[in-house]
C-alpha cells in the first residue's frame, strides 16, 4: 500500500496536476491582489517574463502560457494503468504538510524567520500565501526539474562517473539557488550565513525532488513558506 502511493504520487502526471492547481491557485491571488495594487513575483517568474519579452512575445501572456502548458502536460504525462484516485492527492497535501513542517522546524532551530523566496513579504495575508505558492511552483520548477536536470546532462557529458556527475550538478544547482535570492533590486543583502544556509536549503529540496517526486517538492516548499510566515 505504501509501496504503491509513493510510486503513484511521484509520477509526472501527479506532477503536472499539482502544477495546474498551484499556477491556478496563483494567478487568482495575483488578480485579487491587484486590486490593491500589490504585485506579486518571484526571481524565477521575472526571469521568465524577461525572456519572454526578450524574445518578443509580450510577458503580460505568462499566465496564459503557463496555464496552456500546464493543461496539456496533464494528459501529456498520463498512461493507461495509472492510478488516478483522490486519496492520493490527500496524502501527497498531507505528506508535504509533514515535510514542510520538519524542514521548518529545521530551519527555524537554525535560523529565524529566513523567508526563501526572492522579494520581501507583501504584508497580506492574500499576498503571502501568493508568495508561498509562487515560490514552491517557480523555484522547484526552475531550479530542480529545469537547472538541476540541464546541469546533470552537461555534467555526465563532461565527466565520466555517472555518480559524479550527478553529485557535481547537484551541488552546482543548490549553489546557483543560494546564490539567486542575492540578484536584483529586491535581492536579500549577501550575508555569508543566509547563503550557507540556503545552499543546504537547496540541496535538502533538491534530494527530495529525486527521490519524491516534482508534485511533493513543489508542495513541501509552499507549505514550508507559510509554515515560516505563519511562526
Amino acid at each position: 500500500m505504501v509501496s504503491n502511493y509513493l510510486k503513484t504520487s511521484s509520477h509526472r502526471f501527479y506532477g503536472a496536476v499539482v502544477t495546474l492547481i498551484m499556477l491556478l491557485l496563483y494567478e487568482i491571488l495575483i488578480i485579487w491582489e491587484n486590486t490593491s495594487n500589490v504585485v506579486i513575483r518571484n526571481a524565477p517568474e521575472a526571469w521568465f517574463r524577461t525572456l519572454l519579452n526578450f524574445l518578443g512575445i509580450s510577458h503580460y501572456y505568462i499566465s496564459f502560457i503557463m496555464v496552456t502548458a500546464a493543461i496539456l502536460a496533464v494528459p501529456l504525462f498520463y498512461k493507461p494503468g495509472l492510478a488516478v484516485r483522490k486519496n492520493v492527492f490527500l496524502l501527497l497535501i498531507l505528506e508535504s504538510i509533514v515535510w514542510g513542517a520538519i524542514s521548518g522546524l529545521l530551519i527555524q532551530a537554525i535560523i529565524a524567520q529566513l523567508f526563501l523566496v526572492t522579494g520581501s513579504i507583501s504584508g497580506s495575508i492574500i499576498g503571502d500565501l501568493g508568495l508561498a505558492i509562487g515560490a514552491g511552483l517557480f523555484e522547484e520548477l526552475f531550479f530542480r526539474v529545469i537547472l538541476t536536470s540541464a546541469l546533470i546532462w552537461i555534467c555526465h557529458k563532461l565527466i565520466p562517473l555517472k555518480w559524479l556527475s550527478i553529485v557535481v550538478a547537484v551541488i552546482l544547482a543548490s549553489f546557483l539557488f543560494s546564490l539567486a535570492h542575492y540578484v536584483g533590486s529586491a535581492g536579500d543583502a549577501f550575508e555569508i550565513y543566509s547563503f550557507l544556509f540556503r545552499f543546504l536549503a537547496g540541496l535538502w529540496f533538491t534530494t527530495l525532488y529525486s527521490v519524491r517526486g516534482f508534485a511533493v517538492v513543489c508542495l513541501t516548499h509552499a507549505f514550508y513558506d507559510i509554515f515560516i510566515l505563519i511562526f
